[in-house]
């Protein structure tokens, strides 16, 4: 336990450099991994196109009262060391009400220009963590001991990449010990890694910008325009690649693939805020490359963004 506080206390350290560069520290949630939430009979399965696809149950997950415990363990954990921590079962409780009022809204007002979200996406966009910290754990039972293998990976909510893992199994111990306290106490010398590779994250975000993927697409809607069509004495495709080069951080973004009716970009840095100081993501940065098609072009286009980090300009026309 001593070991784990103090790993742990090197968080101070990555939140005043953080709130020192961007004005607040990250904010964090822990969720429980696919593995766990499978393992426990947490998930969903549906065919789409002849692929399986597993998503969590989350709601459900977190009537299991040992996923609570370990994460009200973990939340305390981490508001010691000054990191916020969100809490998806309260804010779940909270917003219940708030969302069936936003159902029934959508179901009176949805265009065709809207795109449904995962549950996934819907709660990144309900709850905003900067940072997702992913959980799970084995136990190990041997007569009347066990042994319990736990993991935590970091993932940044925006560009949906691994930050930082650490694994660790806690000693051998009575089957009465509760699993939250054997997750909370276990130490490993794996954890001031943990820290230091989030204080790598941090540091690059601050100086680089947040990383997101732009995808833009022309429908069939019979206006004749793809991304060949020219404006202004420039093909479409590359007014959008001028756009893209004068307004991510650094000029860093790069094409991941092209065709006359679509065009995919990734790994797009993007500010942590605008120019009027508001958090920047990536339905607002897309928001100002529909104005500035809409101005410069005489171009209309659907902002059909899902996600904090998946920004999309669809049905292109004139």
């Amino acid at each position: 336990m001593k070991l784990l506080k103090i790993a742990l206390g090197a968080a101070a350290c990555v939140v005043s450099a953080f709130t020192l560069n961007a004005g607040a520290p990250p904010t964090i949630m822990f969720l429980p991994d696919k593995a766990w939430c499978n393992a426990n009979g947490y998930v969903d399965r549906s065919e789409h196109n002849g692929k399986t696809r597993i998503s969590e149950k989350y709601d459900e997950a977190f009537l299991n009262t040992d996923l609570k415990n370990v994460v009200v363990q973990l939340n305390g954990l981490m508001k010691d060391n000054g990191l916020p921590a969100k809490d998806y079962g309260a804010s779940s409780e909270i917003d219940d009400e708030e969302e069936m009022e936003e159902e029934a809204y959508n179901e009176d007002t949805q265009s065709g220009g809207e795109m449904e979200m995962t549950a996934y996406e819907a709660l990144m966009n309900k709850l905003r963590p900067d940072i997702l910290i992913r959980v799970g754990w084995d136990v190990n039972t041997v007569g009347f001991s066990r042994t319990i293998s736990y993991r935590m990976e970091a993932i940044d909510s925006y560009s949906g990449k691994s930050i930082a893992q650490v694994t660790g199994e806690t000693p051998t111990m009575k089957t009465t010990i509760p699993i939250a306290a054997a997750v909370k106490n276990a130490a490993t010398e794996h954890m001031g890694e943990f820290i230091g590779r989030l204080q790598e994250h941090f540091d690059d975000l601050q100086t680089n910008g947040r990383e997101i993927t732009v995808a833009c697409r022309i429908g069939n809607n019979g206006s004749g325009v793809n991304f060949n069509s020219e404006y202004n004495g420039k093909p479409l495709s590359t007014i959008i690649s001028d756009w893209m080069n004068d307004n991510t951080v650094n000029h860093v973004y790069s094409t991941r693939s092209s065709s006359r009716n679509r065009i995919n970009f990734e790994q797009v840095r993007i500010p942590f805020k605008d120019s009027a100081g508001r958090v920047m993501q990536a339905k607002e940065f897309v928001e100002q490359l529909q104005n500035y098609l809409r101005n410069n072009c005489n171009l209309k286009c659907e902002n059909t963004t899902k996600g904090l980090g998946a920004g999309r300009l669809y049905d292109i026309c004139e």
